[in-house]
């Protein structure tokens, strides 16, 4: 005798979907068999830009001046608070003169 279905189960079969079809000018899987995927290139500046004082609040410019602090120790030791301090000075004392 064959089962009654239960109240979560449907009775009606399940529908089956299609794949999207591969693109003509390749297999869809790898970039060197054609199918126009790009590698994404991240260029890093190894050093900062200038900052524009005109456009930049004081406390980006200490920021700024912060981070490149820690870039001259290497990343190394230090304390972030430290190197906030100084360059505070550095460019409060820059913007008095």
């Amino acid at each position: 005798m064959p089962k009654a279905p239960r109240d979560n189960e449907s009775t009606t079969p399940k529908k089956r979907t299609r794949k999207a079809a591969a693109p003509k000018n390749g297999n869809g899987v790898h970039a060197d068999a054609g199918n126009g995927a790009v590698e994404a290139v991240t260029v890093v500046a190894t050093e900062a830009a200038p900052v524009a004082q005109a456009t930049t609040t004081l406390e980006e410019q200490i920021r700024f001046r912060a981070y490149e602090l820690y870039l001259q120790r290497g990343g190394h030791g230090g304390s972030p608070e430290q190197d906030w301090l100084r360059a505070k000075e550095e460019i409060c004392g820059q913007r008095a003169s």
